[in-house]
């Protein structure tokens, strides 16, 4: 009979010690600082296709109101990178992507030119000399030139609760979201 008692009281000590590390987990605070950086991969199959598996490392990214997102280009041979909020509606779901231009147009970049573009920082869609908060569509930056290590930090300014949608303006497939917590 003590035996039973005891291995009762075991488990429900367990339990209670799981559920308590569950809530734990669940309540626990977002990250102040989030590094997003891209991965990639190429397949080619000779005289029929290539296959550019460029993205970002996650789909989402969970950051404090207030934090900074870390955005490291981390493969240099893909060139640079944008982190431009969008709204979700803007989303390219092909290679026309009417949002890229207008923001690349923004950025600094001529799409009758070969010329690199200038890559201005924006916000709001307006060419600053510094990057913005992030908070709204149009808020973007750019991490560099293209060489394997640039960054940029944007500091997040949305409010608590807020879901950002974010895509690359050069490689409109990257697409992920940030949850502001």
């Amino acid at each position: 009979m003590f035996h039973r008692r005891l291995i009762a009281t075991l488990a429900g000590v367990s339990v209670l010690g799981m559920a308590g590390g569950a809530m734990a987990a669940g309540s626990a605070t977002a990250p102040s600082t989030v590094t997003i950086k891209q991965s990639t991969s190429v397949k080619f199959v000779k005289n029929r296709y290539v296959q550019d598996g460029l993205r970002w490392d996650k789909d989402v990214y969970r950051v404090r109101s207030g934090g900074t997102l870390h955005i490291v280009n981390t493969v240099a041979t893909e060139g640079p990178h944008t982190f431009t909020v969008v709204k979700k509606t803007d989303y390219p779901k092909s290679f026309n992507c009417r949002i890229c231009d207008k923001l690349g147009k923004a950025h600094g970049a001529d799409p009758n030119s070969n010329a690199p573009p200038k890559f201005q920082f924006l916000e709001n869609g307006v060419g600053q000399n510094m990057p913005p908060n992030v908070d709204r569509p149009g808020d973007s930056g750019v991490t560099g030139a293209g060489k394997k290590g640039e960054h940029i930090d944007l500091k997040v300014t949305a409010k608590a609760g807020t879901t950002l949608y974010f895509m690359c303006i050069i490689h409109p497939w990257m697409q992920a979201e940030v949850q502001v917590r």
